[in-house]
């Protein structure tokens, strides 16, 4: 029998054998039994490996709660940010205000402006205390009066809501020169409740001017002698629909050039005109003398525009700018030539009428001239050349020129230094019936001077100088009872105290170039009442007050006709009769000549009771009864 400590031993070493077996496999122990009753499962047990399962299955599941939720959170923030990207949020944006303006691109200068101002708050709050403000260019006026500059429109348009949409209509007289582009800058500024901070929006309009609502013409010679006077005659035209204010005129003038008229007083070279109707012009006429070297050339630069104020005249907003060019050619002999006494560059003479030409001519040379001579050769479509006449020159025919020499002055033989002479002659013009009929006279001089080196050299200088022909209207007046278009009544001869109808017939003939605003008047008898009964082409008005009857004919076209008929009433007095009585004062036709840039005027004789186009009219018919 071993001994308990053999059998210990031998225990411990049989369980080592059988766990290191190769045949060894678990298999359960008997459960070991602790004094206190309880009982604990053996770490090989089935007990320990089906709890430690039981532990991992629910690890998984509270991974898969966790990320579900973490996807669900993931998916409501995809969501969030979603709906603020394309919904908004409750932040302010000055890209979500729009400011959207309609108008015209392209206008008149001095035309009134009708702009709409469109502006929408797309933000998802409410904007306050909204500013809009336009600046218009410089020279801006109201278009509710004319006298009033317009600067800016400023409106404050207080809150606008979410959404919300505000419009405003403006308007402004806008001035600017011919091919200017103007830009007008539009800003709205406005803040919000929960800020302080100031928001502002920019845009700017534009607009392009395609004429000027003034223009300036100038005429003058090309070519002067140095120290000698040279006159430009300036003419500023009015464009625009409306009248223009503080019209003034800037004449920069080159070196060596003093002023020493004008036909305006001047305020630091700036000519203020003042006020100009629609279609008006205004004439200046500017002399001075230009001193300078032989064959310089300078310019005369005239601009048009409008000042600050009729106080302070200095030019402030520009529209046109012309430019004359002179040259300075060297003295020796000058020369002018007026027409029926006019002497300007411009001149206007009647079509189908005599005129006188009168020549004059100084040696300005410190020297004499000998064998000097002046020829004038004419030419145009408004001149009759067979009715050329002179009394000191001789007119050759073949080249139409008219020759003033020693054979017809002796004095010309050998002219003086400082000595002059005149030269006359007369022609007609045609009667009209020419588009645009002109006389141009070409003056040139010649002759022999002693030159620095005590040679014989000859010297020449010329001009030219253009007048044009004005157009002749035909116009007549007639009176009618049986040719009345309204219906004629009363009595045929007329008799006293009775009424009796008649019409009033003006007949307008343009023999030449068009004429713009043609406008007949008479004035009626305080016997004769006017019923307002008109026909023909333009319109009539009548002055109670005066008894002026007024036809507006409106333009009339090279070689057109106009008609207008009006009625009346003559109610004679007994103190009339036995004769025939007038109808109308001496009617007076005005217009103004487009071509030749001149008024024009007619008159007709009065019409009377004595209708004689009146089918079967005898003297009786005209006679008060």
């Amino acid at each position: 029998m071993a001994s308990p400590e053999q059998e210990d031993v031998g225990s411990l070493e049989r369980a080592r054998a059988s766990l290191y077996s190769p045949k060894a496999s678990l298999r359960e122990r008997p459960v070991l039994q602790e004094d206190n009753g309880h009982s604990l499962p053996h770490e090989w047990g089935a007990t320990n490996i089906s709890a430690l399962v039981h532990k991992g299955e629910r690890h998984v599941r509270l991974a898969g709660i966790f990320f579900a939720g973490a996807l669900a959170f993931f998916f409501l923030a995809l969501v969030l940010a979603g709906y603020f990207f394309y919904f908004g949020s409750n932040s302010v944006s000055t890209d979500k205000l729009t400011v959207d303006i309609q108008g015209p691109t392209t206008i008149s200068g001095g035309d009134t402006v009708p702009l709409s101002l469109t502006i929408t708050n797309k933000n998802p709050t409410a904007i306050q205390n909204a500013t809009v403000e336009v600046d218009f260019p410089d020279g801006t006026r109201s278009a509710t009066n004319m006298l009033t500059p317009y600067p800016r429109y400023v409106e404050n348009l207080g809150t606008l809501q979410s959404g919300q949409t505000v419009t405003r209509s403006i308007k402004a007289v806008v001035f600017g020169g011919a091919g200017q582009t103007l830009s007008l800058p539009v800003s709205v500024s406005y803040g919000t409740a929960s800020s302080n901070a100031i928001f502002e929006k920019k845009s700017v309009y534009a607009l392009t001017v395609s004429t000027t609502p003034l223009s300036v013409a100038v005429d003058a010679l090309t070519e002067t002698v140095s120290g000698a006077p040279i006159t430009f005659t300036i003419t500023v035209r009015s464009n625009a629909t409306v009248p223009l204010n503080n019209v003034v005129l800037s004449a920069a003038s080159p070196f060596g050039f003093t002023t020493t008229a004008s036909s305006i007083s001047s305020s630091n070279s700036n000519y203020f005109i003042g006020t100009l109707a629609p279609g008006a012009n205004k004439q200046i006429t500017l002399t001075g003398t230009l001193v300078g070297q032989d064959s310089e050339q300078r310019v005369f630069h005239f601009t048009v525009g409008t000042a600050q104020s009729s106080q302070d005249q200095t030019l402030a907003v520009p529209y046109m700018t012309q430019d004359a060019s002179v040259t300075i050619a060297a003295p020796f002999i000058t020369t002018s030539l007026s027409v029926n006494g006019d002497t300007s560059s411009n001149a206007v003479v009647s079509s189908g009428n005599t005129q006188n030409v009168t020549l004059s001519y100084t040696n300005t040379l410190s020297t004499t001239v000998t064998n000097a001579s002046v020829t004038i050769s004419v030419a145009g479509s408004g001149i009759d050349y067979n009715s050329i006449k002179t009394t000191n020159g001789f007119y050759n025919s073949v080249d139409h020129s008219i020759i003033f020499s020693k054979d017809t002055d002796p004095a010309l033989a050998s002219l003086a230094p400082g000595a002059s002479g005149i030269g006359t002659f007369t022609f007609s013009t045609l009667p009209a019936g020419a588009s645009s009929p002109t006389v141009t006279f070409s003056i040139s001089a010649s002759g022999t001077r002693v030159g620095q080196s005590n040679v014989p050299e000859q010297v020449t200088t010329s001009a030219v100088k253009t007048v044009r022909v004005a157009t002749a209207i035909g116009f007549s007046m007639l009176s009618s009872h049986t040719s009345d278009p309204f219906g004629a009544t009363g009595f045929i001869p007329p008799h006293a105290n009775q009424p009796t109808s008649y019409v009033v017939i003006w007949n307008v003939q343009n023999k030449g170039s068009s004429v713009a605003g043609g406008t007949v008047t008479a004035t009626l008898p305080s016997y004769v009442s006017y019923t307002g009964k008109t026909s023909g082409s333009g319109s009539f008005s009548y002055d109670s007050s005066s008894h002026a009857v007024t036809w507006s004919a409106g333009d009339i076209a090279q070689g057109a006709t106009a008609q207008g008929i009006f009625q009346i009433i003559l109610t004679p007095s007994t103190s009339q009769q036995g004769g025939p009585v007038p109808l109308t004062s001496t009617a007076s036709f005005s217009g103004y000549d487009r071509f030749a840039g001149a008024n024009i005027s007619s008159t007709a004789i009065p019409a009377t009771t004595e209708t004689r186009q009146d089918p079967g009219y005898v003297t009786a018919n005209g006679t008060v009864q």
